[in-house]
Order: C-alpha cells, then sequence, then structure tokens
C-alpha cells in the first residue's frame, strides 16, 4: 500500500511550466538520477551526492533544484544538520511521468525537453567518447563497445508491437534496477527511444 509520503506512481504533465523546468539537459540529469534504481525506494540524495554524482559544481546544481522543486518534479524528503548547517535532501515526486497531448508540437517547451533529454545524453557520451572510455568498433570485436542502431519495420501487429514494447521495457527495468558490486563492474549508459504510429483517438 502506498503512503502519502510516497512519490506517486506516474505523474501527468499538462502545464507549460513543468514542460519548461524539464527543458534544460542538467535538470533532465539530475531528475534522471533521482529516478534511477529500485522503483520501491527511489535515492535520497544531497546537493552535494547529486553534483558528486553528475560530476558537476555544486553551486550550478541550487538554482535547477529549486525550479524542479517549484514544479513538483523533485521535492525535499529530510533535511538533516551536518557540520552547523542545515542540509536538503532530495527524492523525486513521482516514479514515471508521461506527457498531455496537448503540449506536443513541434516548438516550444516539448521540443525544447526533447532536445535537452538528446542533449544530455550526447554531451556525456561525446566525453567519454574523446576521452577514449569508450570502445569503438563491431560487436564482434568490442562487446563492450558503443552501439548506435535505426531500425524501422514497414509493418507488425499491434499485438506483436506491444510485446516487443513490453520486452524492452522489461529490459530497461533490468538495466534501470541492477546492482553489481563486483570489483571489475564498469558503468553503462542507455538511451531508448521507441514509437509505434496508430491512428489518433
Amino acid at each position: 500500500m502506498q503512503s502519502p509520503d510516497d512519490p506517486r506512481p506516474v505523474r501527468v504533465i499538462t502545464d507549460v511550466e513543468t514542460m519548461r523546468a524539464l527543458s534544460d539537459p542538467t535538470r533532465v540529469a539530475i531528475l534522471r538520477l533521482l529516478m534511477s534504481g529500485q522503483r520501491s525506494a527511489p535515492p535520497v540524495l544531497s546537493a552535494k551526492e547529486i553534483a558528486t554524482a553528475l560530476d558537476e559544481p555544486q553551486t550550478k546544481l541550487y538554482r535547477h533544484l529549486k525550479q524542479l522543486e517549484a514544479v513538483n518534479l523533485i521535492e525535499v524528503a529530510e533535511t538533516r544538520l551536518v557540520s552547523g548547517i542545515q542540509e536538503q535532501r532530495y527524492r523525486t515526486a513521482q516514479l514515471d511521468f508521461t506527457i498531455s497531448r496537448d503540449l506536443v508540437t513541434d516548438e516550444g517547451p516539448f521540443a525544447d525537453t526533447l532536445t535537452a533529454v538528446f542533449t544530455e545524453f550526447r554531451t556525456e557520451l561525446i566525453t567519454n567518447l574523446s576521452a577514449g572510455r569508450v570502445p569503438l568498433g563491431s560487436a564482434a570485436e568490442e562487446p563492450l563497445g558503443l552501439m548506435v542502431t535505426r531500425g524501422m519495420v514497414t509493418r507488425v501487429s499491434p499485438a506483436r508491437a506491444a510485446e516487443f514494447r513490453r520486452r524492452l521495457v522489461a529490459l530497461q527495468t533490468e538495466f534501470d534496477t541492477l546492482e553489481d558490486d563486483s570489483p571489475d563492474g564498469i558503468p553503462i549508459h542507455l538511451l531508448l527511444t521507441w514509437y509505434a504510429i496508430t491512428t489518433p483517438d
């Protein structure tokens, strides 16, 4: 049973202000971090811990945290005293979200949010590629190397499309909840986009 203090399971974003809050790559990264891990226990992190995880200056994050908090995408989960200073620790306010179709336009906050999501991933990827931390080569040569693929199928049945999506969601859920503390463990990154073209209601 859900406690009133728990993050809501799903939030439907219906207002422009919340979409605008998601239109910055740093805020996308913060929310992604706070929505990662086990759905039953999303992380609760301080600004310092978020800055460390994102490799960003802590002072840069305060404005972004306030903007996410102002539109209730994140919330203060607890406050504690650390070395005489009051420290706030944040968590996501929802475990998942979807966007109202009324906000979907090719210009404005929705388009800006898509750009922010792809930009955040692009920046991270280029940083790691240029530092030589991502192997390049075919799957046969580099089983841990970069994989970028663009697939398009002419037509499949709705049932088969739904099954394929279910498998992708299961894979993403497994990915998001991995807890491998092996000494030779390596970080892995995933950007997954999938859509089917259906007849509007």
